[in-house]
């Protein structure tokens, strides 16, 4: 039964990489506006959510495995912030209904609490999942030191576009959203 466990935890971080690759390129550019009317804002962003789902599932089978209390306490942040980016993923996703309200210059609210809850839930997940990836490599019981800087930099990245393009309006900063496919890659390797 234990082997199961340890097999279903690395086969959510290998689907979730597989799922974040697979929507992440897909993202539609341009203005918002142009992004929400594009016909691949809803697969792109459906596939990135049942990623970061998938990822949730695997934190949480991972955490039915023998941890130190150093790894146990950053999985829990860890949980805490995949759980929002979950959340806001579905905004994400959701957004697209706003498309016509924005054109128009009405309210956008489910764009706007998408917007907000990027800003701060994407430096969240990035700074509680880059706190369990080195907890887990120090305490040699995920991942190791050769690939910790795979996910460490797409986290990073991942965490600093949304503050950096919504909030500051750094159009350049909009390079940093597609790092996040390092971090899948770490995914896929830490799952092996």
């Amino acid at each position: 039964m234990k082997m199961l466990g340890s097999g279903l935890w690395r086969m959510c971080f290998i689907v979730s990489a597989l799922l974040l690759m697979a929507g992440g390129p897909q993202h539609p550019g341009g203005t918002m506006a142009e992004m929400l009317a594009n016909p691949k804002w809803i697969p792109a962003h459906s596939l990135l959510l049942v990623g970061f789902a998938a990822l949730l599932a695997g934190l949480l089978l991972y955490g039915r495995t023998n941890l130190p209390e150093r790894s146990r306490l950053w999985l829990r942040l860890a949980i805490i912030g995949t759980i929002l980016q979950v959340i806001e993923m579905a905004f994400h996703t959701a957004a697209v209904v706003d498309h016509d309200h924005l054109v128009s210059g009405a309210a956008t609210p489910v764009l706007t609490t998408h917007l907000w809850l990027a800003i701060v839930c994407y430096p969240i997940f990035g700074l509680t999942f880059g706190g369990f990836l080195i907890a887990g490599m120090r305490d040699r019981v995920l991942g190791s030191v050769w690939i910790a800087w795979l996910g460490l930099a797409g986290l990073v990245a991942n965490g600093l576009a949304p503050p950096l393009v919504v909030l500051l309006n750094v159009e350049a900063a909009r390079i940093l959203f597609p790092l996040l496919l390092l971090f899948a890659l770490w995914l896929i390797l830490a799952g092996l």
